[in-house]
Parts: C-alpha cells; sequence; structure tokens
C-alpha cells in the first residue's frame, strides 16, 4: 500500500501521534510524515504510507502556505500562545497601507533566529531541551524564503490583531516571521493560532480529518483515501518509457534514452517521474553524466 494521506491535523495533536493513528488503520504499513507541524497549530500535514516513504526528502523541500493570526503588543516566550507573557506594549495606530509596506520588507530572503522552544539540534539535543532547563545557549541564524505574504484581516479594537497569509520555503518559523512583524511594528506580538493551508499542490480543502479517514478506511473505501505519490512530485520533470527500459531501470541498469529534446528542461542532476507504457508511475531517475551517451540510473525504484 503506497501513497499519501492529506491529513488536516487538529489542534492539540502532535505529529508523531497523527503518524501512530494513520499506523494503527494500516497495520504493518510503514507510516511518516513530511514535515513536522506543533501541537498548536492544524492544517495539512501529508503521512506518507509504504514506498511513498521513499520520497519525504521531496515533499519536504515544496513551499508551504500558512495562515497565521497574530496578537500584537504582547510578546511571550515561546513567541506563541502556548507561553508567558513575557511583555506588553502599546500598538501604535496602523492602516493596511503601512502593514503591507511592512509585509514587503519580509518578502524574498530573510534571516530568522530558531525560537528557543524548537527542535533545532545544539550538542546534539534541541533547543527547547536547553530552555526548560533553564539555559540559555546559541542559535545559529538561518536563512529562508518567503516567496509572497499577503494581508487577510486587521483589528485594531479591543485585542489588536492581524491576519496574513504567508507562502515560504522550508524551515521558516512562522512564530519568529509573528515576533519580527510586531519588532517592525514597534509594539512585539506573538502568535495566536496557525493553519497550513498547503504543502505544494497538496490542499486544505483536499484534506481529511484522521476521524474521516478511520471511517472511510473501516467502510473498505481506502481508494478515496490514499493519493497516488507522484501527486506530490509534479514540479520534476516526467518521462514516459518502454516498459523494458523500466525493467531494466528496475534492476538497476543504466538505460539509453534519445529524448535529446529534454535536455535543456532537465536541469543537472534533477530527478525525472518516470512512467511506463501505461503511465503508471514507477521511479525516480536521473541523468548519468559518466558519459557522452544520455543515459538515466535509478534514483528510487517505487513500484511493487
Amino acid at each position: 500500500m503506497n501513497g499519501i494521506i492529506v491529513i488536516n491535523k487538529e489542534k492539540g495533536a502532535t505529529s508523531h501521534q497523527v503518524v501512530q493513528s494513520v499506523r494503527n488503520m494500516f497495520t504493518g504499513v510503514k507510516a511518516g510524515h513530511s514535515g513536522t507541524l506543533d501541537p498548536m497549530a492544524t492544517g495539512v500535514l501529508p503521512v506518507c504510507l509504504g514506498k511513498a516513504t521513499r520520497i519525504v526528502e521531496y515533499i519536504i523541500e515544496l513551499p508551504k502556505t500558512y495562515r497565521a493570526e497574530v496578537v500584537l503588543g504582547v510578546t511571550t516566550d515561546t513567541e506563541d500562545a502556548a507561553g508567558q507573557i513575557t511583555g506588553q506594549s502599546v500598538v501604535p495606530n496602523l492602516d493596511r497601507e503601512k502593514i503591507e509596506q511592512i509585509f514587503s520588507d519580509f518578502t524574498g530572503t530573510i534571516e530568522q533566529l530558531p525560537p528557543y522552544y524548537s527542535a533545532v539540534k545544539y550538542q546534539g539535543k534541541a533547543l527547547y531541551h536547553w530552555t526548560r532547563q533553564g539555559r540559555e545557549v546559541p542559535r545559529q541564524v538561518r536563512s529562508a524564503q518567503i516567496y509572497k505574504i499577503n494581508l487577510i484581516d486587521y483589528n485594531q479594537e479591543q485585542k489588536p490583531h492581524l491576519i496574513f497569509e504567508v507562502q515560504c520555503s522550508r524551515g521558516t518559523y512562522v512564530r519568529t516571521l509573528a515576533v519580527d512583524i510586531g519588532e517592525a511594528i514597534g509594539c512585539g506580538a506573538h502568535l495566536s493560532a496557525l493553519s497550513r493551508e498547503a504543502v505544494g499542490p497538496l490542499l486544505l480543502d483536499n484534506s481529511l480529518s484522521l476521524e474521516k479517514v478511520r471511517q472511510l478506511v473501516e467502510a473498505g473505501r481506502t481508494e478515496e483515501v490514499i493519493l497516488p505519490m507522484d501527486i506530490a512530485l509534479m514540479h520534476l520533470p516526467g518521462l514516459k518509457l518502454e516498459d523494458r527500459q523500466v525493467m531494466a531501470l528496475k534492476n538497476g541498469q543504466l538505460v539509453d534514452i534519445d529524448q535529446y529534446d529534454l535536455l535543456e528542461e532537465i536541469r543537472e542532476k534533477t530527478p525525472l517521474r518516470i512512467y511506463d507504457s501505461e503511465h503508471q508511475f514507477k521511479a525516480l531517475a536521473s541523468l548519468d553524466d559518466a558519459e557522452d551517451t544520455l543515459r538515466l540510473k535509478t534514483l528510487k525504484f517505487l513500484a511493487d
């Protein structure tokens, strides 16, 4: 059983708990998630089954889209609503134009300090381990890409808050982004709610709750739950081969091809999606540049 289940993770559950629940539904089948969501966060958590666990490294690299709610004027030690309040400030008068100008300053390559309550390692242990011991340890600045950030709503009254949607790269801390935006406004802030709306082409609108997955599996409607694994690989070039060529790749042999018109599309070392004569997804392969001949070599054979 190979494929991807797009889970709509509920608030409070850990990503590991979600994966364990899926494992319990599919006894004996390997399962793993492709990108952790904090317990307070909700939304898209892709869970890979069977041989799809071998493409997690590619899913992790897909851009993510989040919907973030931010409380202005209040900071916390965890940078989100789960922490203790560490400061409060008056929120200056803001309008949409001012907020969007601040957002534009965070578009592109940004640098972030990982939160003290995060899984980033220091001397082999997560930062949260040291923080809970009361130790402040060095943190390494990390780069992230913000592809776009859009203001959804802003409310100056009562608990001042704003809501934005951000599309970003792997490794972006939306908590830290919220804090940095608060600092740019001049009042501090913390993340009060977070929903992952998409991981590449895997959308929240097409996700299922764990309970819905359980109901469908128990009803024998597994085909409505599991998506084909190549749905998450459509950003990679695809190539249809003859069945004998696919079999050669399965056996670890180099395969000569003559589609020289693909060379401009295929970047060096970029994996290709390989399909058989019936357009069934079979493998990931790359160009072998050991000789002048155009050849493919197997990266991962993913079919039974």
